[in-house]
């Protein structure tokens, strides 16, 4: 493959957002990965813990993955009226 091969096929693709893994969380109840990603042109800011299976579902235990708790427009992020969706992730039920 040629460069302009690449150039060009990497400005097709248009950018929808990043996501972000922490690796100096603030304290324990951080998110262990954030970012935005762009649906329908709107922007929306993303929260999600990382877990590990334990077995007993369509995963092999220990195999991991990241459920998200946030996702909000980003404006409402940024002190746009959103709702304070802060919690602690061991209150939640099993």
């Amino acid at each position: 493959m040629s460069d302009d091969f690449n150039t060009e096929a990497k400005k097709d693709r248009p950018d929808l957002g990043a996501a972000f893994l922490a690796t100096n969380k603030k304290s324990p109840q951080s998110y262990d990965m954030s970012g935005t990603i762009v649906v329908d042109g709107v922007k929306h800011r993303f929260g999600a813990y990382k877990q590990k299976a334990s077995g007993k579902g369509k995963m092999a235990e220990g195999t991991e993955f990241y459920t998200f708790y946030r996702v909000e427009l980003a404006d409402e992020a940024n002190g746009g009226g959103a709702a304070d969706t802060s919690f602690n992730p061991s209150e939640l039920e099993a």
